[in-house]
């Protein structure tokens, strides 16, 4: 639950895993987040959109989710929900705020940002909605604490 884990699906059913940032919730992607008590995945908009590679990837990241969770007891929820959706706010919540960060410290921390095109970045950072809300590191700096340096 502290330390959640963040796989991103790619071509080929094969997974990625990334920092648990909400920089990971990219429209053409699928993401698998293991929060312990709970599995979510996340299907971006654009994803959803392409029936095919959306069903092939959903399939994917629920065998991902379900060998995740076929050892534990209690077994976690596994919940699936695309992008924009109601229910997509108890995967935003426990992601870590760093939409809000400059790029070179976003780039640091997700190194996967660097892929990006600069079309694609704006797209990203057009995707989340605005509010008062500090981001992780501004929340850090605001205690007179550094923020934990990128691993």
């Amino acid at each position: 639950m502290v330390a959640p884990r963040c796989l991103m699906h790619r071509e080929g059913g094969t997974f990625e895993e990334f920092p648990a940032y909400d920089l990971a919730m990219q429209s053409d992607a699928a993401v698998v987040l293991d929060h312990g008590t709970d599995v979510f995945i996340w299907l971006g908009a654009e994803l959803a959109a392409q029936e095919g590679r959306s069903a092939a990837a959903l399939a994917a990241c629920r065998t991902l989710a379900e060998e995740l969770t076929e050892m534990r007891f209690p077994a976690p929820r596994i919940l699936a929900f695309k992008e924009g959706s109601s229910q997509a706010r108890y995967f935003v919540s426990r992601l870590i705020p760093a939409h809000k960060d400059p790029p070179y410290e976003q780039e640091a921390r997700f190194l996967q940002l660097r892929t990006l095109s600069t079309e694609q970045r704006t797209k990203l950072k057009n995707s989340f909605i605005h509010f008062d809300e500090p981001s992780f590191s501004e929340w850090m700096r605001g205690l007179k604490v550094l923020p934990p340096e990128p691993s």
